[in-house]
């Protein structure tokens, strides 16, 4: 099904507008939104264009390789609009991707990938990503603004300590809200700025705090296995696994978590953008 042209055009609209806000000065009415008024209601207007259609779009057998895979990860039902079904080894302006994530046999989010327009997101090949619960609320948006913000995880300062959970975590609708889980792990100055992190547990601080930009992190035995994203040990050790000659930093890492890399280098410019 095709979406119609008035449709898309307001939603292209907004879009414009909300990228100029983005790009702007970012000034809010209240500083510790992570959105603006307009953004939230671009957000608001999308999910009422989905919802009652990406269940009628063409389902795919696997994630398009044209497109990035969203935060949330890439596995559950996947739909693609008509102008992203035309060409999925190349996916033009206007292509809208949604995986609809399944837990128990049932939606419980929605991860949602619009081509809007050039200029849009330049950072992401003009890739526009929204991450909705099932209900249609916003948990996260590729224009939030959020000190703290990690791929893969939403966060939330409440009384000057930071709450991190991941993004399939059940409690996310409470965090959103305000609401503190009753089970946590509290672990005082461990994240940036040595705020206190509070968290469903230990290992999704670690995630976390290893979460940086341009890096791939693989977890073994309590260790973390650390690359240059698009680096040729990057793809030996997708295909290959760990390679013989790596170096090993014991307790380096955050959380005084020991890192293995290929290389010292590695390891050096991982550590000078964390926060520890």
């Amino acid at each position: 099904m095709t979406p119609r042209l008035p449709v898309v055009a307001r939603l292209l609209t907004l879009l414009a507008l909300m990228t100029f806000l983005w790009c702007g000065s970012n000034a809010r009415a209240d500083e510790t939104a992570v959105r603006t008024a307009e953004h939230q209601k671009f957000t608001e207007d999308f999910w009422t264009y989905l919802k009652d259609k990406y269940g009628a779009w063409n389902q795919l057998g696997a994630f398009p390789s044209d497109a990035p895979t969203p935060e949330a990860g890439s596995e559950g039902t996947i739909y693609a609009n008509d102008a992203a079904a035309k060409d999925l080894a190349k996916l033009s302006f206007g292509s809208i991707v949604v995986v609809e994530h399944m837990r128990d046999g049932k939606p419980y989010a929605v991860s949602a990938l619009f081509r809007a327009r050039p200029g849009v997101n330049t950072k992401n090949d003009d890739w526009y990503e929204l991450y909705y619960l099932a209900d249609g609320t916003i948990v996260k948006s590729s224009a939030d603004s959020s000190k703290y913000n990690h791929k893969g995880f939403l966060t939330k300062v409440i009384d000057d300590r930071l709450w991190i959970l991941p993004l399939d975590s059940p409690h996310i609708a409470s965090l959103i809200e305000g609401e503190i889980p009753e089970k946590h792990a509290t672990l005082p100055g461990a994240g940036p700025d040595r705020k206190t992190i509070k968290t469903d547990s230990r290992e999704t601080a670690i995630q976390y705090l290893f979460a940086q930009p341009g890096y791939i992190t693989h977890f073994e035995d309590g260790r973390a296995w650390i690359f240059a994203k698009g680096s040729a040990a990057a793809a030996h050790f997708k295909s290959d696994g760990p390679p013989e000659k790596h170096v090993t930093r014991v307790g380096a890492g955050p959380m005084r978590t020991t890192i293995k890399a290929p290389d010292a280098d590695t390891i050096d410019t991982f550590l000078a953008k964390t926060n520890k």
